[in-house]
């Protein structure tokens, strides 16, 4: 039975209030805003709930008074829901009225004499449905709280700051007739990490802690005082819902509202429901043991990077470059930890004439987290379009019937799989580890390196034979319960289809070997035997030591096929095999003790941010960020590109900037702020202004990295005029045709358009579109122009002339109409040559001085002069340099409420996180860049470590614990909410406030990281027959060995960094670069770089009979 067919559904007016037969909240709904912000289930219930806490002499019992969790009798009427029951001597009755746009919970008790409080806490969405369910994380990150107090005490209103299709919902939430006296408003405040481990919330024994957390679990509670039970006692929780609020919140409204609706309330006639209760062998979650340091060494002899606190080990890395964490960390981060794996894209080899047909079906990906979540966002190709199972939800395993889970029966009781003791992740894999008495239950889930298949295997290491359930929401689409769920019988399994309109051979077929296996559905569960949600696939498996579940992807049609044999060991070994060829066989080494670590941790990061990479490219979505499936245009023109080129992969990289321009538009000449790569047509339909320089970009670098000339005439459509092509070159000068337009008058003044990388930015005062100028941007469009200029000046030279042409305007004044006072400034409102100087020392508008991008652009494209790029860097480390990076802004844009006056986001974000936080990975990279460009390898060496997960500690001593395998987008400071950001920003400059990671995984970051070690720190470039020697490397690095393939041989390159305290050696040094290969000084041609000695290019043929090791010796200043 299909749940949405199944439930309780009220519905006055615009407002739906629909909950499951158990009692638990489903959805409530007002004219298209989702008040919730997760979909309860039969089996777990709802995240919220009433609880009734009895206070003993030393404790306090807390009893769920709502849905499954509970003892309650339900009964509806016409308008309401009755839960009634008993909890020791104590007789509870909870009314649910459902009004227009408002709700009540009335709870009556009758006890003797107990002291009691009541908790009430609920899960608010207040966004558009299809917005809660693509992301509640970030749909959380714009809904600003309010806090009043009144009469009956606390009050909470809630406002959703991002507009919903032209409206701005709102929620208020508060009590009557017991005093509100403690609050919070998000769920790490009400469950706590612990909740992982125990199955229950830490508030439940403790208090409120009324502070306003705006973090990603919007969850509001409400405590009550304490009352003794000496008569009947009547409590009442409200809900107000708004469809929109266009003010900010400033004082409490509606009053007359609630009280005329209070008063209305009224007692009707029940009929009561059919109970839904649990079987008695379902018991509590299993949580593991731990494991003790001799059993973890024993299991993993061979360890690097360990992470410990005090004598508890957290986490470490193997030679194989896993990584391992225990369960002792994984109770101490606030984000679990969690992976992607995939089947290894199409990227070492490929044909170049393969029709697009054949190249745009995908990878196989799963996500896997810790907390006992084995597969999830299961899919082929498509992330968003084509999940086989759904998407985990929430940062807590809340919601524990997402993905796939596991059931294991010990001592006649099922029990749900939660935490392990030890999770280990690789390339292509996850591992769990239970300990269950004296056996190790070890489950793996893995990709198959080159085939697409997702298996789970489960084995029993004392050979113990266990029954197991293994449970699976599917979703064969989108979106959980959108479509009635089917599946046929194959042979060893099953098999799902009719998943997409666009693949129309699209399957799945999901494989058991190793035992015997009986499919269901949730009817397992209940002891009415009853099925409630199709989409629920239970399988049971009786009495093995070992299984799997093969989870076979397929684009085509054809007749189903036995279970293949796949080994585990062989498949991690393939993908490993992969990633190192992929990695070009990166390694660094030295002889010095106290650089081991250090030299650990970037030979650990150049695999794990290769995989990073590889997910953002081939199947694009993250860990905090499931949604995707889009190639975002400026992302892919960077991190995938600069990867591809640092690695030589050209034949790849060609193929990518070919889908790119096939995706410009050939009516505005430009690119949509994203698009989805594959053959659905899906894409933003708008852009930033910078976006059209990208693809640009990219061409001039790839063509001066390959000497690939001829994709210059390969013929591709424009994506509104599929049926006609025209060449690459043709699609350039259209892009090209399309900037000229954007100058204003007769100036080198780009307009700002829709934005610029800081996507928060964007302005709300549609004018400012035609008159802002972003000094980034200008610096951006310099930088592409002048490139491009060089790169096709042999093959047309006048319109390379062209592009010559207007960088040197764009130089000319940006010089003279940006820079003010030695300071660029973030962005000039240009008006008739009236110029304002906006996020800038003369600003007295924003109150921001100063802006790390066009100070870092400005000195990577080589525009300004070296006085003004050493201001550039003085200004960023005085004004932006902070213990944990360097911040975006001098402050944090204002935050009045969430309504915006000048930009959009950064106006609008009740949360400090993500570019709100102001201290952006991706930027603090570039920052990287520039100071190599400059030659300032010190602080390029110390700022790799500013950012890298692991063992971030040693690099910023305010770092809070965080994954260490995995990219995270930003740094976080500890920050209640924006009013307490703005009033303690200078804590993050002083290093007096913890700082926590931000989003992980999905993001460019990778491979621009791994780029900046190779190219710029490291110093080894590419043109088509040379090989550039540029490292910018710290005064330390002295014996510092890198093996790296350059052009498909092997090479080592032993980095001599000579003082000059060693006199006699230091003079006989005529550039700053010298090289040797097996003793023989080897010539070249020194490049040219404004700011600093260039880098010597060397004939590609001196590699070809030389020795495999290269001296690289470098004179320091």
């Amino acid at each position: 039975m299909n749940l949405l067919d199944n439930l309780i559904e009220f519905k006055p007016g615009k407002t739906s209030y629909r909950f499951l037969p158990t009692g638990d909240i489903f959805e409530f709904n007002h004219n298209g805003i989702m008040l919730n912000e997760f979909c309860g289930n039969s089996k777990d219930g709802s995240p919220n709930n009433i609880y009734l806490r009895i206070y003993k002499e030393n404790s306090i019992i807390a009893h769920p008074l709502l849905g499954i969790r509970s003892h309650s009798v339900l009964k509806k009427s016409d308008n309401s829901l009755l839960y009634t029951g008993k909890i020791e001597n104590i007789s509870y009755e909870v009314i649910f009225y459902a009004i227009e746009g408002i709700w009540f919970w009335e709870v009556a008790l009758a006890g003797n004499g107990e002291t009691v409080d009541l908790l009430y806490g609920q899960d608010i969405g207040v966004a558009s449905q299809g917005g809660v369910l693509t992301n509640e994380l970030y749909a959380a990150q714009y809904l600003g709280h309010s806090v009043f107090e009144t009469e009956n005490g606390y009050t909470l209103c809630s406002r959703q700051n991002q507009d919903q299709g032209g409206v701005f919902p709102y929620l208020r939430q508060g009590g009557i007739g017991s005093k509100i006296i403690h609050y919070s408003t998000d769920g790490m405040q009400f469950f706590k990490t612990s909740y992982k481990d125990t199955d229950i919330p830490a508030a439940l024994t403790e208090d409120l802690p009324d502070v306003n957390y705006q973090f990603e679990f919007s969850y509001t509670a409400l405590q009550t005082e304490k009352f003794k039970l000496d008569s009947l006692k009547k409590v009442f929780f409200y809900g107000l819902a708004k469809e929109d609020h266009p003010e900010a919140i400033s004082t409490l409204e509606f009053d007359e509202e609630i009280n005329a609706a209070y008063n209305s309330l009224k007692k009707e006639t029940y009929v009561t429901c059919p109970a839904v209760t649990l079987k008695a062998e379902f018991g509590a979650p299993y949580s593991s043991p731990s494991l003790s340091n001799e059993k973890i060494f024993s299991l993993f002899p061979s360890r690097t990077l360990e992470e410990y606190e005090k004598d508890t080990l957290l986490s470490f890395f193997t030679k194989d470059h896993s990584h391992i964490v225990t369960k002792e960390k994984e109770l101490r981060t606030e984000r679990p930890h969690g992976t992607i794996f995939i089947t290894c894209p199409d990227t070492l080899q490929g044909d170049a004439a393969k029709e697009q047909e054949e190249q745009d079906q995908g990878v196989m990906s799963s996500t896997a987290y810790m907390y006992g979540l084995f597969n999830g966002q299961t899919v082929l190709g498509n992330t968003s379009f084509h999940k086989l199972l759904s998407t985990p939800r929430g940062l807590i395993n809340i919601q524990k019937n997402c993905g796939q889970h596991l059931y294991v029966k010990l001592q006649g009781t099922y029990r749900l799989l939660t935490l392990p003791a030890l999770f280990e992740m690789g390339m292509n894999y996850a591992r769990w580890y239970y300990v269950i008495e004296d056996d190790l239950l070890s489950i793996t889930s893995y990709t198959a390196a080159h085939k697409p298949f997702a298996v789970l295997e489960v084995t029993s290491l004392k050979a113990k034979q266990y029954d197991f359930i293994l449970t699976n929401q599917l979703v064969l689409g989108e979106n959980e319960h959108a479509k009635d769920l089917t599946y046929t019988e194959i042979p060893g399994g099953l098999r799902f289809a009719d998943i997409s309109t666009e693949y129309p051979d699209l399957h799945f077929d999901m494989l058991f070997t190793g035992a015997q296996w009986q499919a269901g559905d949730d009817r397992i569960f209940f002891e009415d035997g009853l099925s409630r949600d199709d989409s629920f696939l239970t399988i049971k498996i009786k009495e093995t030591g070992s299984f799997k579940c093969i989870i076979r992807g397929s684009f085509t049609a054809g007749q189903a096929e036995v279970p293949p044999s796949l080994d585990f060991e062989e498949e991690k070994a393939a993908a490993n095999q992969y990633y190192k060829q992929l990695n070009r066989d990166f390694q660094l080494q030295t002889d010095k003790e106290e650089l081991n670590a250090r030299i650990e941790i970037l030979n650990q990061t150049s695999w794990w941010y290769t995989h990073n990479a590889m997910i953002h490219f081939s199947s694009p979505h993250g860990l905090e960020q499931p949604g995707g499936a889009a190639w975002g245009t400026r992302d892919v023109c960077q991190g995938p590109m600069e990867y591809f080129l640092m690695t030589q992969n050209y034949e790849l990289a060609g193929r990518i900037i070919l889908n790119i321009f096939s995706h410009q538009s050939h009516s505005t000449g430009e690119w949509p702020q994203w698009f989805m790569f594959d053959r659905y047509t899906m894409d933003a339909g708008e852009c930033h202004g910078d976006v059209v320089f990208w693809p640009l970009k990219c061409i001039g670098d790839y063509l001066e990295a390959s000497g690939d000339y001829a994709l210059l005439q390969k013929e591709i459509p424009y994506s509104d005029e599929k049926g006609q092509k025209a060449s690459l070159l043709l699609h350039i000068k259209r892009a090209f045709e399309a900037i000229l337009e954007r100058f204003i008058g007769d100036t080198g003044l780009i307009t700002y358009a829709g934005g610029d990388w800081d996507d928060t930015l964007q302005p709300v005062d549609p004018i400012l579109r035609e008159h802002l100028v972003s000094s980034w941007t200008v610096a951006l469009a310099f930088q592409t122009l002048k490139r491009l200029g060089a790169a096709l000046k042999d093959i047309d030279e006048e319109f390379a002339k062209k592009l010559t042409e207007r960088s040197e305007k764009i130089a000319a004044d940006f010089e003279s109409l940006l820079i003010k006072d030695d300071i660029i400034p973030g962005f000039v409102l240009y008006d008739n040559r009236d110029i304002k100087y906006m996020l800038h020392p003369l600003d007295t508008e924003t109150g921001i001085k100063y802006r790390l991008l066009p100070m870092t652009r400005s000195i990577i494209a080589e525009l300004v002069s070296p006085d003004q790029a050493q201001t550039n860097m003085q200004t960023i480390k005085k004004q932006l340099k902070f213990p944990d990076g360097v911040h975006l802004m001098s402050r944090p844009a204002r935050y009045s409420g969430g309504v915006s006056k000048l930009f959009k986001r950064a106006e609008q974000a009740a949360n400090v996180g993500r570019e709100i936080s102001l201290l952006y990975t991706h930027a603090h990279i570039r920052y990287l860049e520039a100071c190599a460009k400059i030659g300032d390898g010190n602080t390029a060496w110390d700022s790799l470590f500013t950012i890298n997960p692991i063992q971030i500690q040693a690099s910023v001593p305010t770092a809070c614990l965080r994954q260490s395998n995995m990219y995270f987008s930003s740094s976080d400071g500890m920050f209640m909410d924006r009013y307490d950001f703005a009033e303690n920003f200078d804590k993050l400059k002083s290093g007096s406030i913890p700082v926590k990671a931000g989003w992980r995984l999905y993001s460019s970051g990778p491979g621009i990281y791994l780029n900046q070690l190779v190219s710029n720190i490291l110093g080894i470039r590419f043109l088509p027959d040379s090989l550039v020697l540029d490292p910018v490397l710290s005064d330390s690095l002295d014996g510092l060995k890198l093996t790296y393939t350059c052009f498909e041989k092997e090479v080592t390159f032993c980095y001599r960094m000579v003082k000059s305290s060693n006199e006699k050696e230091y003079q006989n040094l005529q550039s700053r670069i010298t090289v040797s290969i097996g003793g023989t000084p080897v010539t070249g041609e020194v490049l040219s770089n404004p700011y600093r000695e260039g880098g010597l290019k060397i004939d590609r043929k001196v590699l070809e009979n030389a020795s495999n090791q290269i001296d690289i010796f470098v004179k320091l200043p």
